[in-house]
């Protein structure tokens, strides 16, 4: 296999849809965060291809065009990974209706924009999405911590794939689109929409979960050592947040080669 950052393989996760506690990680914290996140997959994966597929017809050039097939195959496998691994945390008697339908509408509307407007808010998305995978994939003692091998290999997969595709979108938008300011203005509501429903949804299942989280001294300090870990998160990736505002960016100077190599490493393995 290769390992050039820019290869994009479409796999097939490892991941066993079997029964999951609301707890998997050694965190509370940690475990309602990752499914927060997880919540908002399918739905997004799937917006996500859709708008690249909406101006596919403009792409002329031939390796962008294999790199959307990738692109689409990889995101497809990831929005039923999610809803599977959703599925089952939702049998856990966690009422998350509501959210999915939250998300449903937000989908709704964002279909509503124009097409330029919705690419952008693709490849926001999207460079959110490689700077978590990148951390995840640098900093394991925090994100995957006391995972089991089956959770630990839907994360891993996820976020090595989202790392191999993170230049797609935003090629595609520079393509036919390349408006600097649409970018900008995407991302900001982009930045306050994902980070405040992330928070919304962690806050929920942390509420919902509190006997276990709130209440016992030995998940205190472990979820404080969490909450330190993301805010940490979110220092460690505020350079590469801010750089996506300038015009000559392009999300292949953040560095994540060697990273790739060794998650692809554990992936054959």
């Amino acid at each position: 296999m290769s390992n050039d950052v820019n290869t994009i393989t479409v796999r097939q996760t490892q991941f066993k849809a079997e029964k999951i506690t609301t707890q998997y990680t050694e965190s509370t914290l940690m475990s309602h965060f990752l499914t927060a996140l997880s919540m908002s997959f399918p739905q997004g994966e799937r917006f996500f291809v859709e708008t690249v597929r909406n101006v596919r017809d403009q792409i002329h050039d031939e390796q962008l065009q294999k790199d959307i097939s990738g692109f689409i195959g990889q995101e497809a496998h990831h929005a039923r990974a999610h809803e599977q691994f959703n599925q089952l945390v939702q049998s856990n008697d966690y009422h998350l209706k509501k959210f999915e339908k939250a998300y449903e509408q937000e989908m709704i509307r964002l279909r509503t924009l124009s097409k330029r407007r919705q690419l952008a808010a693709t490849v926001a998305l999207e460079h959110f999405t490689a700077m978590m995978a990148g951390y995840m994939l640098e900093y394991p003692n925090i994100m995957f911590k006391g995972l089991s091998e089956n959770m630990k290999n839907l994360w891993l997969w996820h976020a090595v794939e989202e790392i191999e595709h993170k230049h797609v979108a935003f090629d595609v938008y520079q393509q036919v689109f390349a408006n600097l300011a649409q970018r900008r203005r995407s991302m900001r509501t982009i930045t306050v929409g994902f980070i405040s429903s992330t928070i919304i949804m962690t806050g929920h299942l942390v509420w919902q979960d509190r006997k276990n989280t709130l209440y016992s001294p030995k998940q205190l300090f472990k979820n404080t050592q969490t909450l330190m870990g993301l805010v940490h998160m979110m220092w460690r990736l505020l350079p590469d947040y801010l750089a996506f505002y300038k015009a000559s960016f392009h999300p292949s100077e953040i560095d994540q080669q060697d990273l790739l190599i060794k998650a692809r490493a554990l992936l054959a393995s």
